[in-house]
This record gives C-alpha cells, structure tokens and sequence, in this order.
C-alpha cells in the first residue's frame, strides 16, 4: 500500500466498533444463547476503504437443529451497503443431515442422534464419534454423557473441521461486496469483554488493528496480550 494518507482514521474506526458495541451488534464470546466454538478475524482496507469482518461459529440453542449451527459473521467499515455489524444476510450454514437420518433428536440443546453416526459438513459426510474418551481427550467435557450435544462434537472436531465451519475468502468478500486486499487475518487474538461493558476502543487487539488499518502497516500489530478468543474462556457462553 503506498504511503499515502488515509481518508479515515483510526478514531474513526474505534468509534464505529465502540457505537456497535454499545448497541450489543459486536461479537460477545459470552453470548448465553450461543456455545462458542471457534472464531476468525480477518482485516481489508486500502486508503479508501477499510473492513474487519469478524466470524463467530457457534450453537444457537434457540433456532434448533442445522439452524441452530451458525457462522455469524459481524461486518465493520466505511462504504458498507449496509448498517455495520451484523447483517441477516451474513449467516453461513454449513451442515445437513447425512443420508443416514436425523442427525438430531429434536431437543434445543443439539443433542445429537444417538443412531445415527454421520452429518454432513459442506456436503462432506462426515463420522460423529460417539465414545466419550474422544471428547476427553480432546478436554470437551460432555454436559450429559453419554449423550453428545452438537456443539460438544464441533469443538473436539475443530482439528479436522475448523476450515469447513469458518467462511472461505470468497464467502467473506461476497459479504461486503467490495475488492479490497486483505491485510490480516487472525485465529487468536485478545478479545473484549463486551459482558462486561469494555469497549472495543480500550481493548489493545482493535486498537493496533485500527492503527494498521490507517498506516496500511501491518507490521504495527504486536500484540502483548495472550490470546484469549477460544471457546474455553468464554464458559458463559451458552448459559442462559
């Protein structure tokens, strides 16, 4: 990116993510109607346009079943077609039941199917393992063994599945329907307490991305804070 002045600045972007915030339209880790799973943060600008599109996948507890297993990604920026947050239009649901059966039994907590052992994942069939020493040794405590809810089996999966359940490139761009370049991507990063009433402007993560996003330096992101967007430090998440 040359080193030309930007048209926004990085107040301009902390603002945005702080008036989001304040309307409860930015990523809350904690959310009590959603199991956190996993989550992405990816950062797009150039002089005159700037993004940060956030993807929080999780089990929404009251949509039930496939509906409930969604990837909401949260859109910031300064030429969006839309108001900047979350946008209906901005939900990807990736999984179906398998040729198998049902992969649940219909409850709201995603309790999964006990005689069926397979669901689909972007079309992919994937097998549902059902011994708990899987979960445990994946340190995903089972809430009601030996039955396996579905955001238990998201979590252990993450090794294998991470990449299905999160949005591919061309996903996030038709989200925000501009070509900018994308200048970071992050799978951990220092998160806000948004529960707890910090605002995005006092957190270190989105303030170096703000300052990346005006310098177009990427290298201005150095980061102090350990990692903490991970799915075990949230364990209120889901607990409404």
């Amino acid at each position: 990116m040359p080193n030309n002045k930007a048209v926004f600045s990085a107040n301009d972007i902390l603002t945005q993510l702080d008036a989001c915030a304040k309307d409860f339209n930015f990523p809350m880790l904690d959310n009590g109607y959603i199991y956190p799973v996993v989550s992405r943060l990816s950062v797009f600008g150039d002089l005159e346009s700037w993004v940060i599109a956030i993807e929080v996948v999780g089990y929404h507890y009251r949509l039930y079943g496939h509906d409930g297993i969604e990837n909401c990604l949260y859109i910031y920026g300064n030429r969006l077609p839309f108001a900047a947050g979350m946008n209906n239009a901005n939900f990807l649901l990736v999984t179906a039941d398998s040729d198998e059966g049902a992969t649940f039994v219909g409850d709201q907590w995603g309790t999964l199917n006990p005689d069926v052992h397979t669901m689909l994942i972007r079309d992919q069939k994937v097998i549902i393992p059902k011994d708990p020493a899987f979960y445990a040794a994946r340190n995903v405590a089972l809430k009601n063994p030996p039955s396996i809810r579905v955001y238990e089996f998201m979590r252990a999966s993450l090794p294998e599945f991470k990449d299905e359940f999160l949005a591919v490139e061309d996903e996030i761009y038709d989200c925000f329907r501009q070509n900018l370049p994308r200048i970071m991507q992050l799978d951990e990063w220092f998160h806000p307490d948004i529960a707890g009433e910090e605002r995005p402007s006092e957190n270190e993560t989105f303030q170096m991305i703000a300052r990346v996003l005006e310098s177009g330096d990427s290298s201005l992101y150095k980061p102090t804070k350990s990692p903490n967007n991970h799915w075990s430090n949230w364990p209120y998440g889901g607990s409404v």
